[in-house]
């Protein structure tokens, strides 16, 4: 699609093409985008680099086995919500571990640090995490099907808050380029936010 349009992605989200075993590149796609998410919240939650990284492929793995028999009903069973008990699970079971080896050890004060991130693992802002993340994802997509003119317009109104004849006045168009700006750039985000995570919510004005 070319840099200066604003249509739609038409093909199933991310998370439909996913139940095709053979569909690698929308594999490598949920890798590209939820890796870092996963990697991040484990950070959060007191793992070191490597122990982060390790909990990330542990995820990733479950996601993979687990994603052909996820029965995907958004009013029933959400996505990011299953993805988060899926990685809170992995953190828990990787801190078990953990505690266990150095138990074995007499490292009381490490065996006492992992209890404590696991104890913890439910209180997290999983979601707002989830939804931060997905945007900005969605946000990096969206970019390259427009001109810097026009981009420069949506960020000035939709992330500055700068009123349209603010905008026009500052970028020399005309108002009504404003809002043809800033109403294409939301139509294609809206999409690619559909398409990575579709029972996430739109608050996209």
């Amino acid at each position: 699609m070319g840099k200066n349009s604003s249509g739609s992605p038409t093909r199933p989200s991310l998370l439909r093409r996913l139940c095709d075993a053979g569909d690698t590149r929308s594999w490598q796609t949920f890798v590209d985008v939820y890796g870092p998410l996963i990697y991040r919240h484990a950070r959060g939650r007191g793992l070191q680099d490597a122990d982060a990284a390790e909990v990330t492929q542990e995820v990733l793995f479950q996601v993979s086995r687990s994603i052909q028999n996820f029965e995907y009903r958004p009013e029933q069973a959400r996505f990011r919500d299953w993805l988060g008990t899926v990685t809170e699970n992995k953190i828990r079971s990787f801190c078990t571990r953990q505690a266990g080896t150095v138990r074995a050890r007499g490292e009381t004060g490490t065996q006492d640090a992992l209890a404590g991130i696991a104890a913890t693992a439910q209180d997290t802002s999983w979601e707002e995490e989830f939804n931060g993340h997905l945007l900005q994802a969605a946000l990096a997509r969206t970019r390259p099907h427009f001109e810097e003119q026009t981009w420069r317009a949506f960020e000035l109104v939709w992330r500055d808050q700068h009123s349209e004849a603010e905008v026009a006045r500052e970028l020399g168009q005309r108002i009504n380029w404003v809002y043809l700006a800033k109403s294409r750039v939301l139509k294609r985000l809206r999409a690619e936010v559909q398409e990575l995570a579709e029972d996430m919510p739109l608050l996209l004005r």
